[in-house]
């Protein structure tokens, strides 16, 4: 798809758009809202693992 000039790419691009949103497709949805769940998995996965390694540094030390 060569094209002479720079209007033509967007006039192709414009056909484009406008045969897809006469499909119905919509090209632009709007953005989802924030989850944090993930942030939350992370952050409770490292604290589990910095509780596992100082334990494991505090035991070393510890007379049993």
């Amino acid at each position: 798809m060569a094209h002479d000039s720079v209007e033509e790419h967007l006039a192709e691009l414009a056909e484009l758009v406008a045969q897809a949103e006469a499909m119905g497709v919509d090209l632009w949805p709007e953005t989802k809202p924030a989850r944090p769940w993930a942030k939350y998995a992370l952050a409770s996965f490292m604290i589990v693992m910095m509780l596992s390694w100082v334990s494991k540094v505090l035991f070393r030390f510890a007379t049993v």
